[in-house]
This record gives C-alpha cells, structure tokens and sequence, in this order.
C-alpha cells in the first residue's frame, strides 16, 4: 500500500507531476475556500476535469508554500484502495510520515463515493481533527445517499464541462477581437466537439463512444436499478434527437415500449450523471410548471455529434446557450403558448428578457420564425428588450417596439455579463 500512496502523491518525494490546464474560475473558488472548515464537495461529469482542477490546486498550495508532505491525495477508484476506509488510509499516512495527531493536513479524496462507508468516514474526520478536505463524484447521488450525514458539513460545487471560453483557452488561446472571424470558426467547432477537456483537445469520437459507454456503466447500472440497461441508449438517442423541444414522457415511454415510471427513471439517472439537464416552461402558474412538458438538453454538444451527426447546428446553439445560462445559475424557462415558443426566458413579468437562439446569418424580424418571440412581445409588453442569438449578426434591430439585440453567440458566450443583464 505504501508504494501506491506514493505513485498517487509524487509531491512528497518532489516529482514532477501534470497539472493540465489551468481552470482559474474553480480554482478561485477552491483558494476561497481554505479559511472555512467545511468539506469541499466537487461533483460533475465522469472526465469533466475533476481531477486535474484537484491537481492543479494541489500546486497552489504547494506554491504558498505547504508542506508536501501535509498535503494527502487518494483516488478511491485505484483497485490496491478499495476495501480500506478513508481512517485507516489517513493513520497509515500518519504513521508514514510520523505526524502528530493535530497536525493539520490537506486531504483530497477522489471518487469518493468508492470508499466504504465514505459518508460515516468523513463525519468522523470532520468532528475529530483538524482537516481541510476536498471531495470529488461523478454523480448527484453523490449528495443523495448521505442521509443528512454531512448536513452543515459540506459545500458543494459543482464543475461543468468547458465553457465557450475555456474551449477557446485549450485550443490555443484567445484571438484579436480584429480577427473576429476566428472566434466565429472556434464557436462552430465548440457546437461540433462540445466541452469535455480531452475531447477538446483531441477530438474523437471513439473517445466519446467510450466516455458515455463509462458513464452508463459506472454511473448509472452500478448505482440504480437498471434492469434494461440498452435502453439508457436507446433513451439517449431520443432525447439527443429532440434537443429544444417539448417532450413528453408519455410519448417516450410508448416509443421505448416501456412504461412511464420507468422513462422518468432512466431520465433522472441521466440528469444525475450530468449528461442531461431539464428546462421547465417559464410562468407564474405553479401546477402549470409542474404539468407542462420540459425541453430536456444534452449537456455536451460533443455527445450530441456522436448521436446525431456534425449537422443540426441550431439545436446544438440553443444547447450551447442553455448550458451558458446554467453554468452562470441564471434561473429560466421556455415561453410556449400553442405551437410558438421563445427559447429561453429570464426574470420576471414586470421586466422579463426573452433569449431566441436562430444560428443563421441575417435577421428579418417579419420572418415567421421568430413568431414566437413576437407573440411574448406582445403579451409582456414591459419587456426592455430581446436578445437574438445569431450565428453572425451583431446589430440592434426593433420588433415593433421593443429593442432587439441580435448578437453572435461566440460573443453571447464569451461576455455574457453584457447581454444577459436585465
């Protein structure tokens, strides 16, 4: 065991050791988080970068200066770990390297959901020492199945797959905004690749076909009660074909020949592997939120592509903004009264923006395609203005009245500050 401690810590013998990419916005958030006692709960996707952003903060505090040797990284998921409790692996660190009870040490636990009775195991580290620990799991269960055990014990944060911005970063950084052409090929190739690092950085689809086949696997069928594990797929399929509109689980189950509890089921195991996300209709009827059919998105384009094929580029956008909105934890919700819709809408009635995504080249506000958007116009006439999510349009238009800023969805996606604020 010891040999594996040290493969999995080179720090402690001062070896050299990858730290990726640096992802400045969690690792904020992680330096934010060294005065408090709290566990850092880091959840997200299976190979969304929840490792190396550990790695990388390791660094950091490497660089403050700690000592190394304080510093205790265990991946939970390594075969020589599983079967040993997390109090014994830190007391045999601690006898390791002769360490004081109190000594206070930096302890990131990967996957930790594969640890025995990891729940129980980190309350009682948590109470009895002097820790700092940091977390990561693949899944939202992750949170689920502590039953209250760590309550007041834990922040969480979650970690997305690449923003627009960080997909820039990986592929070479930043152009001139003089060149601003390029940014409109990055945007294209983002809606083509989607957001996984590796898959940003090399991009292939064996690669996905794998990662998802992990992802179901590992995720899914081991943690839930899959007892048709090819309809996950099959489920995947559909709902990566329907990205942007409503669906009904009615009309799910009956495709699948399956019944509804079971289409419910499988869609919340996938929300709970990160691989899709809902989106309620926006209202201020609650039993209309509840009843209404939700758009359910693919949270990686890239996914989407290995689906679907290199085309459809308007739902991938619509996907791209959706995932834009969620990262930022901006609440929203789909405008649809009969057959119109507005994509996204956010705030209020007293003063509500509407966001439409059309990924094309020109506007035409007569152009029945933004019928939906002109029929909320007419309904929420205190709406200060629209956005229109273009693929190369960047002017200000008027729908009647109303202001309509037509942005290009490489800048809606790199500055969103500027246009979502209401």
């Amino acid at each position: 065991m010891e040999s594996v401690y040290y493969s999995l810590n080179p720090w402690w013998e001062g070896r050299r050791f990858e730290t990726g990419i640096r992802r400045e916005f969690y690792l904020n958030k992680l330096k934010a988080s060294l005065e408090r006692k709290q566990i850092e709960v880091l959840i997200g996707s299976r190979r969304a970068g929840k490792t190396t952003l550990l790695r990388q903060f390791i660094r950091e505090l490497l660089d403050r200066p700690v000592d190394a040797k304080d510093i205790v990284y265990l991946a939970l998921d390594h075969p020589s770990l599983a079967g040993t409790t997390l109090s014994e692996h830190i007391k045999a660190v601690r006898k390791l390297f002769s360490h004081d009870l109190g000594r206070r040490l930096f302890l990131f636990f990967d996957e930790v959901q594969e640890s025995p009775s990891w729940e129980t195991e980190l309350k009682a580290l948590y109470d009895a020492n002097d820790l700092k620990v940091f977390c990561s799991g693949s899944t939202s269960s992750l949170l689920q199945s502590q039953g209250g055990k760590l309550t007041g014990r834990q922040i969480v944060n979650r970690v997305d797959l690449l923003s627009f911005s960080e997909f820039v970063d990986f592929r070479g950084g930043r152009p001139s905004f003089s060149e601003d052409y390029k940014f409109e090929r990055l945007a294209d190739e983002f809606l083509l690749h989607g957001g996984y690092p590796e898959n940003a950085l090399h991009p292939s689809m064996e690669y996905l076909a794998n990662l998802i086949d992990d992802i179901l696997s590992r995720d899914i069928m081991r943690l839930f009660p899959v007892r048709k594990p090819f309809l996950l797929k099959e489920l995947l399929r559909l709902l990566a074909a329907s990205v942007g509109s409503r669906t009904s689980f009615n009309k799910l189950a009956r495709v699948l020949g399956v019944n509804l509890e079971t289409v419910k089921d499988y869609v919340a195991h996938l929300e709970s592997a990160f691989l899709v996300a809902p989106l309620e209709k926006w209202t201020n009827s609650w039993s209309d939120k509840v009843y209404a059919a939700r758009k359910i998105y693919l949270l990686d384009n890239g996914i989407k592509t290995l689906i679907t094929g290199p085309g459809d580029e308007g739902a991938k956008a619509e996907a791209a903004v959706f995932a834009e909105l969620r990262r930022r934890g901006v609440p929203c919700g789909y405008f649809a009264e009969s057959e119109r819709e507005v994509d996204f809408v956010i705030g209020t009635a007293v003063a509500p923006l509407p966001i439409e995504v059309k990924y094309l080249s020109s506007f035409d506000g007569d152009d029945r395609r933004y019928a939906g958007l002109k029929l909320f116009l007419k309904r929420f006439p205190k709406s200060i203005r629209a956005v229109v999510v273009t693929r190369a349009v960047d002017k200000e238009e008027k729908i009647g009245t109303t202001p309509v800023c037509c942005v290009p969805l490489w800048k809606l996606l790199l500055d969103g500050d500027v246009y979502l604020a209401r």
